[in-house]
C-alpha cells in the first residue's frame, strides 16, 4: 500500500537553519578543500618517483580523505532527508559519522607521522633531533590512543554525543584533539629551530633553501593549529551547538592537504637546492631535509641531489 504524502504550500516553513547550518556549510567547505587534495594528488603521482610505501601512503591519505566525504555526505542525507524537519535524530549519532572519526583519527596520525619523519632526517646533524623525535611521537600516539578511545565512547554511548553529552566522550575528544594541537605545535617549532639552527656560515642559495622550508612547515603547522584549537573550543564552550562538527570535517581535510603540499612542495625547494650544488656547505645538507623519503635517489645520483664536499670554504671536489 502506498501513502500519499502531502506537501503544504502555506506558510514560511521550519527555520532549521540554527542547527544544521554549521554542519551544511562545512562539508560544502570541505568538498572544496577535498577537490583541492585530488588536484595535489593528481600533481604528485605522475612526478614522483619516492619509494613504493611512501606512494601507498600518499594513495591512502587519498582514498580516506574520499571516503571521509563520503561519510559524511552520508550522514547529511540521514538528518536532513528522511527525517527533515526533525531534531529527533539528532538523540544519536550515525554509524558514518563515527567511521568518519576514525578515518580523521588516520589521517591525522599519518600527517603528524610524517613531520617525525622528516625531522628524524637531522638524527645524524642535530643532538636534540632524537629526543624531539621521541617527544613528538609520544604526543602523536597519545592523540591516536585519544581519538580511539573517541571513537569507542561514540558506539557504546551514540545517544550522547550530538545532544546530551556523555562526559566519557567529551573527555576522549578533549585528550584527542588537545594532544593532536600539542603534536602539531611541538613538532613545527622543533621542524623551524633545526633548520634556523643550521650552521650561518652558508650561501645565500642555500639560506634560500631554509626560507622555503621553514615557509613551507610555519604555514602546514598554523593552518592544521589553528583548527585543532577553534574545534576544541567550540566543542566546550557551545555543547548544544553543531558548530564543533563544522571545524571536525575540516580538520581532516586540512591534514590531507597539507601532507600533498608537503609532498609537491619538495620539487620546488630540490631546484633551489640544484643552484646551490657548488655552494660551500659547513655542515648543512638541505638534500635530506628536501626530500627525506627519497635519499636512495641522493645516493645513486650524487651530481645531481648533493653538494660538493668542502672543507672550512675551501672547495675539495664535486662527490
Amino acid at each position: 500500500m502506498v501513502t500519499a504524502v502531502t506537501i503544504s504550500t502555506d506558510g514560511p516553513g521550519m527555520d532549521m537553519s540554527e542547527v544544521f547550518a554549521p554542519f551544511y556549510w562545512a562539508f560544502v567547505m570541505s568538498i572544496l578543500l577535498g577537490g583541492i587534495t585530488i588536484v595535489q594528488a593528481y600533481l604528485y603521482f605522475p612526478q614522483s618517483n619516492d619509494r613504493p610505501y611512501v606512494k601507498y601512503t600518499a594513495w591512502s591519505m587519498l582514498i580516506l580523505d574520499f571516503a571521509s566525504s563520503a561519510l559524511v555526505a552520508q550522514s547529511l542525507y540521514y538528518y536532513l532527508v528522511p527525517h527533515f524537519g526533525s531534531l529527533l535524530p539528532l538523540g544519536s549519532i550515525t554509524p558514518e559519522l563515527s567511521a568518519e572519526c576514525i578515518l580523521s583519527t588516520i589521517i591525522t596520525f599519518i600527517s603528524q607521522m610524517y613531520f617525525v619523519h622528516q625531522i628524524y632526517a637531522f638524527r645524524k646533524m642535530e643532538k636534540f633531533a632524537w629526543p624531539l623525535t621521541i617527544v613528538i611521537t609520544i604526543l602523536a600516539f597519545l592523540a591516536f590512543a585519544g581519538g580511539i578511545g573517541c571513537v569507542a565512547t561514540m558506539y557504546l554511548f551514540h545517544h550522547g554525543v550530538l545532544s546530551h553529552r556523555n562526559g566519557k566522550f567529551a573527555i576522549f575528544f578533549g585528550l584527542a584533539k588537545g594532544f593532536g594541537s600539542i603534536t602539531d605545535v611541538v613538532a613545527t617549532s622543533a621542524m623551524c629551530f633545526l633548520l634556523s639552527s643550521a650552521n650561518p656560515g652558508v650561501s645565500s642559495q642555500t639560506r634560500g633553501v631554509i626560507r622555503s622550508l621553514i615557509h613551507y612547515v610555519v604555514n602546514r603547522g598554523i593552518l592544521v593549529t589553528l583548527i585543532q584549537t577553534l574545534l576544541l573550543i567550540t566543542f566546550f564552550t557551545s555543547p548544544t551547538k553543531l558548530y564543533w562538527l563544522a571545524f571536525h570535517i575540516n580538520v581532516t581535510k586540512l591534514y590531507a592537504n597539507t601532507f600533498f603540499a608537503m609532498l609537491n612542495g619538495r620539487e620546488q625547494i630540490k631546484q633551489k637546492h640544484n643552484k646551490d650544488k657548488y655552494s660551500v656547505n659547513s655542515g648543512f645538507n638541505a638534500s635530506r631535509l628536501v626530500d627525506p623519503f627519497i635519499r636512495e635517489q641522493i645516493r645513486g645520483d650524487q651530481k645531481s641531489y648533493e653538494m660538493p664536499t668542502v672543507t672550512k670554504t675551501v672547495l675539495i671536489s664535486d662527490v
